[in-house]
């Protein structure tokens, strides 16, 4: 199913205003309403509904408020996020420039141009040293493959369906972006890139609940993939740091203790140096040749887990509209502290939503930022 005009959704009218999503020109949203159908402006569509802006709602609305209603987006994204976007980025080249001899190189080419203040910035240093060890390992451990690849990000579209009456909403209709498709026994896999803190039995256990890759899965099938599972390619990220060294007086103070310690009251103790880059690198280089820092998990798919989906999604949907219709946006103060840090959105909450918070801290940018078109994905789609 191509992603050519006549496939997309057909022109409707709303009794609500309804955002109007332009994916892959500069990205924008804004709202139409049913007297701004047929004028020279762009027309009436579908609003668009990703994973991301579902799971948001679900966990809370008032979070889903601040990204995608309101478009407010922290200035500096946490630290997990923009180092897994940067792997998913060199994953990407790695599988696009499959058959050129020289692709580590342009991996690496991209790394480093995602660094571009790795001189002077200790935080872009660091992430600039993980990103090329775990990519030149991944490469070491991965130099062939035995799936075939189908699809490298690939964009789809699909209705959102009543699942009592399979009538598609008026509202919404459901977009992604899924990390691959291979081809593995003669079957369709979903290929998903994960970067982890440590990969043990609890969090294999938890990728069955992953209702993202379920979702992709379902939507995928719609479009001509019959997905029967999902490959998990998890990489492991190493908590090794460059060595600083010592100042002089740290040494001297080391020493002395050392020699204090001693009958003879002398140290040979010499002076601990900042460890160089390319010592660094060769310390990273031996984490990565480990076995246990890169993983494939193979998961099937269940029916039934696939249809209960089309229920959640549904009744997402519907406590969102009534969320808008009503103005009520709710705080869920259970997920300010999700995954043991907090919700990047916490200090502007505190504040009673202060607007000198909100300006300081935040930006406005378009929402659904992960189905963006890059130099190195999928070409432009636009509804």
């Amino acid at each position: 199913m191509s992603d050519s005009p006549a496939n997309l959704p057909e022109l409707r009218t709303f009794d609500e205003p309804v955002p109007l999503v332009r994916l892959g020109q500069g990205d924008y949203t804004r709202d139409i309403y049913p007297a701004d159908v047929g004028a020279a402006e762009p027309r009436c569509t579908k609003a668009v509904l990703t994973y991301s802006a579902l799971n948001t709602f679900r966990n809370c609305p008032r979070k889903y408020k601040h990204r995608y209603v309101d478009h407010l987006q922290p200035r500096e994204k946490p630290e997990n996020l923009s180092f897994g976007s940067v792997i998913h980025g060199g994953l990407e080249r790695w599988y696009r420039l499959s058959g050129d001899a020289n692709r580590l190189w342009k991996v690496l080419d991209f790394i480093d141009a995602q660094f571009p203040l790795r001189g002077s910035d200790a935080v872009q240093k660091d992430r600039w040293h993980r990103a090329r060890a775990m990519l030149v390992g991944y490469a070491a451990r991965y130099p062939a493959e035995n799936f075939e690849i189908v699809e490298i990000e690939k964009v789809f579209h699909g209705e959102i369906r009543n699942p009592d009456t399979g009538r598609p909403s008026q509202t919404f209709v459901m977009s992604g972006k899924a990390d691959g498709i291979v081809r593995l026994d003669g079957e369709l896999y979903l290929l998903e890139h994960k970067t982890a803190g440590s990969i043990d039995a609890n969090y294999l256990d938890k990728l069955w609940t992953d209702t993202q890759i379920a979702l992709y899965s379902y939507y995928l099938r719609q479009v001509g993939y019959p997905i029967v599972g999902v490959l998990y390619n998890v990489l492991l990220k190493t908590r090794l740091k460059q060595r600083e060294g010592e100042s002089q007086e740290e040494y001297e103070a080391r020493r002395a203790e050392l020699a204090a310690k001693n009958k003879s009251g002398k140290s040979t103790a010499q002076r601990q140096l900042p460890e160089t880059d390319e010592e660094f690198q060769a310390r990273l280089a031996e984490w990565y040749a480990k076995p246990e820092v890169f993983h494939r998990e193979r998961i099937y798919l269940s029916e039934d887990r696939l249809a209960m989906l089309q229920e959640e999604v549904w009744e997402i949907t519907q406590q969102y509209l009534d969320a808008r219709r009503r103005g009520k946006w709710l705080l869920n103060t259970s997920n300010c502290f999700a995954y043991d840090r907090p919700c990047e959105y916490l200090p502007y909450c505190q504040s009673n939503f202060n607007p000198n918070v909100r300006d300081n801290l935040f930006e406005i940018a378009p929402p659904h930022e992960e189905l963006a078109v890059g130099a190195a994905s999928d070409a432009e789609t636009t509804f």
